[in-house]
């Protein structure tokens, strides 16, 4: 993929989200749809919770309008030259978007009833499950057994642990949206070095609409992702790194051991936590679905860290576990994806620091 789309795609996630906060702020005013201080949140005013849906709208119309452009020889000209060599492709794996963008919508709704009104934690695994079955009808599905039936479980598993994983870790300002930007950040080098380009071009959508959200939401929140934000980013992010890890692979072929770590490393501190989290709570016998101030985030302040430095200090740590990836993709690359993202978080620690 040249320079020219990839700049073109991340400035319209941008530039999208970043567009639909103000609206979605005042109607989440209107109706209600705020985060109010009670309880353990200990936020000072009601907070929007519409970041979710920012986001997704961001990665969602993009997409769909390639879908639609697909093939359009009236729009040549103003496409990049190397589009229409992809538009078959596109075309191909357009029942796999609509069933992933499917299975996020899914989540979105569910997490803002549960944001709402509260779910049962049996009702809301229910319903995730039934999401994440969506994408593997489509297609999209692992592949590390012989047995149809037993890949398509372990996918849905995984979709359902990392839908999971980044609700429990959206627990500070920016930590949920800053993780998921590191990791979306790494898997756009892998996709880009192994030739992806459906599975990069969301996933510059993405990088560039959580840039958007994430200066909303760090240092202070003027937007929430709620639980309809955070469980259908991890979603989103879970799907796309099947369909990185997995993607262009001839059926039977073996998956090269760092494509099928590499996911493993970038969703670390995620996965991390949701597992600290839920032995902890077993063993003093509370439902791992109970919310606390457990997580390694809060570990981290009750050690003396401020919120802001455990958040930072998490994002490094994100960063540092995506390393050895760095001698699988080629220089050039990791440059034009890293240089850029770590400007960009490096401008929001130190607007943390002068701002704080």
């Amino acid at each position: 993929m040249t320079p020219y789309p990839c700049a073109l795609l991340l400035l319209a996630g941008y530039s999208l989200a970043q567009a639909a906060l103000p609206p979605l702020r005042a109607l989440a005013k209107r109706y209600g749809f705020m985060d109010r201080p009670a309880g353990r949140k200990d936020h000072a005013q009601p907070v929007p919770l519409v970041g979710g849906l920012a986001l997704l709208l961001a990665v969602g119309v993009p997409a769909l309008a390639a879908v639609l452009l697909a093939g359009r020889n009236d729009l040549a000209a103003l496409l990049p030259a190397d589009a229409p060599l992809h538009a078959q492709g596109l075309a191909q794996r357009s029942p796999q978007l609509a069933f992933v963008l499917a299975g996020a919508f899914v989540n979105l709704l569910l997490g803002a009833i549960d944001d709402r009104r509260g779910l049962s934690p049996l009702l809301r695994l229910a319903v995730q499950f039934a999401a994440a079955a969506l994408p593997v009808l489509a297609g999209l599905s692992v592949q590390l057994t012989d047995v149809v039936a037993l890949d398509a479980a372990l996918t849905i598993v995984f979709i359902v642990a990392i839908t999971n994983a980044f609700n429990f870790i959206d627990n500070m300002n920016g930590l949920c949206l800053g993780i998921a930007f590191i990791a979306t950040l790494n898997l756009l080098a892998l996709a880009l070095a192994g030739g992806e380009v459906f599975v990069a071009g969301l996933l510059l959508c993405l990088a560039g609409a959580l840039f958007a959200v994430l200066s909303n939401n760090f240092p202070h929140a003027r937007v929430f992702l709620g639980d309809a934000g955070s469980t259908s980013l991890g979603f989103l992010l879970a799907c796309l790194a099947v369909a990185h890890t997995f993607a262009l692979r001839p059926a039977g072929s073996a998956v090269p051991w760092f494509s099928l770590v590499g996911p493993a490393l970038l969703l670390a501190v995620p996965l991390a936590d949701l597992a600290t989290v839920c032995v902890t709570r077993l063993k003093r016998g509370v439902h791992p679905f109970t919310a606390g101030h457990d997580h390694l985030s809060h570990r981290l302040t009750r050690s003396g860290f401020t919120r802001h430095a455990a958040v930072i200090w998490l994002w490094g740590l994100a960063m540092l576990g995506a390393l050895p990836l760095l001698f699988f993709i080629p220089g050039e690359i990791s440059c034009a994806v890293w240089i850029p993202g770590s400007l960009a978080l490096l401008l929001l620690v130190v607007r943390t620091i002068t701002r704080p």
